[in-house]
């Protein structure tokens, strides 16, 4: 016999997006409910506390201008800790390239070094941010979505050539261990220029306000403070904590267990029934899920035009954590940076800091992209390690015996992610960026993809308070009918 749930709005997906939606609405005083197809709050948040400490997987830093992320925690007493006594480690890295490691003071001169002047002194890894940052024709970041800025929304390889870069130096200043693509004919530049737009107005905002009269000067600075001083934050207990704390602030506790698999729309409710044979009846309904998922749910009336073609193409980004723990301080033995950003299936392996100390190294992660990770994901969790022990054992003979692998996030093979966030291919944005968050009848949608001017956690907040204030105002609408 199925079981039915009536409510005045239902929410699917108990993400950040998801709940922040759900705690808008209640706000409001509308009865809702959460439905989540796991068994845990957080979505794309999670703190891999099973591993020992709070190694973090997804979301992990809330940076000093993330205000609704700030303000989630204060309201539900979640304390956050400032890390910004460690971000001076984050730069402690060096390059491995082609079997050899490379200093970062070895790199401007280095014969392997291909950027043209004035871009020498840049490492690999921030060469395509520096780059949009200094070339980005975007005000604000919100202005990504102008017409006029459609010019834009071509493979990120062809903006880089028309900057007058040459094929080696678009492969190396793109190509490592892509956040966004496979490559850079994969990823829209306006989508860059959105992101980097996006910490430049992060920056500012973060900057105290007398810092802030000194004007253009100061936005070039690479690291800014926010009126208390930080820089970013971490959250006591992990960062999945805020989560967790929103839903257990919610009226009803989120419906675990419940993977959607249809929505029904017949004008005057919705109808979202599960696969275990459960239903819930709205009047109204939040979708917080990935595109990647979601085309794996039956809509009634289906979706149509712009909208439909993003849902069924919108690409998500592979990528694979894998977490170890060391025993010796390997690093000292060979005067080389703890953290290496390679040119191999290992990706960035980087040093882990979450103890009491800053200074201290408490574990190592290797992030993963791309089609690195979907060849990572294809072993067996311990085979993948290994491999990546192996990658770093033999470019770093002073890590050799040193590792033990511990546990391993794939965001790419999770059926409930597919995918650690959502990426434009070139002419996607033009073609649907705007249109594909659009009410479909009585349902909303909302995610990190659909924000229109923050990114990440803050992008997901964003858009799941888009969402609610939708449904406010049309709940508001209906009440003020003869």
């Amino acid at each position: 016999m199925t079981k039915i749930h009536r409510c005045e709005a239902v929410v699917i997906g108990a993400g950040l997006a998801g709940l922040n939606a759900a705690v808008h609405l209640e706000d409001a005083g509308v009865d809702v409910r959460v439905v989540e197809a796991q068994d845990r709050v957080g979505g794309r948040v999670r703190s891999m506390r099973e591993l020992g400490g709070n190694l973090e997987a997804g979301g992990t830093y809330i940076g000093a201008a993330y205000g609704r992320m700030i303000a989630a925690a204060a309201r539900h007493d979640v304390r956050l800790i400032d890390v910004t006594p460690s971000l001076k480690f984050f730069r402690e890295q060096d390059l491995a390239l082609d079997g050899a490691i490379i200093r970062q003071s070895e790199w401007p001169a280095h014969p392997a070094n291909p950027f043209p002047d004035p871009y020498r002194a840049l490492m690999p890894w921030t060469f395509s941010r520096m780059l949009t940052a200094r070339e980005n024709p975007l005000k604000e970041p919100q202005n990504w979505l102008d017409p006029e800025q459609a010019v834009h929304d071509v493979p990120m390889y062809e903006w880089m050539r028309g900057l007058g870069l040459n094929d080696q130096t678009i492969r190396l200043g793109y190509g490592m261990n892509v956040s966004y693509g496979e490559d850079a004919h994969d990823i829209s530049a306006l989508q860059l220029l959105f992101r980097a737009a996006f910490s430049r107005a992060q920056a500012v905002s973060s900057e105290p306000a007398a810092d802030r009269s000194v004007g253009k000067s100061l936005r070039s600075r690479s690291s800014t403070t926010s009126s208390t001083g930080a820089r970013g934050f971490t959250a006591a207990d992990g960062v999945q904590r805020i989560p967790e704390a929103m839903a257990e602030s919610l009226d009803r506790p989120v419906h675990f267990g419940r993977a959607v698999r249809r929505i029904e729309d017949d004008g005057r409710m919705v109808t979202v029934g599960c696969a275990d044979g459960t239903e819930f009846r709205a009047a109204y309904a939040v979708c917080a899920l990935p595109f990647t998922v979601l085309r794996g749910i039956a809509f009634d009336p289906p979706l149509a035009g712009s909208q439909r073609e993003a849902v069924a193409s919108l690409p998500s980004q592979s990528m694979t954590q894998l977490y170890f723990a060391h025993n010796s301080e390997f690093w000292e033995a060979d005067e080389v940076a703890p953290s290496l950003y390679t040119d191999t299936a290992t990706g960035m392996f980087s040093a882990i800091r979450n103890g009491s100390d800053p200074g201290e190294i408490t574990g190592f992660s290797a992030w993963v992209m791309g089609r690195n990770a979907a060849r990572l994901d294809a072993l067996p969790p311990e085979a993948a390690g290994a491999r990546v022990i192996a990658e770093i054992e033999a470019v770093r003979p002073a890590a050799r015996g040193q590792l033990e692998f511990i546990g391993r996030q794939s965001w790419g093979a999770d059926p409930f992610a597919r995918g650690a966030w959502a990426y434009f291919r070139p002419g996607q944005i033009t073609r649907f960026a705007a249109a594909m968050g659009a009410p479909h009848g009585r349902v909303r949608f909302c995610g990190e993809h659909l924000a229109q001017t923050n990114r990440g956690m803050e992008g997901a907040m964003e858009s799941g308070e888009s969402a609610a204030m939708g449904i406010i105002a049309s709940r508001q609408s209906r009440e003020a009918e003869p």
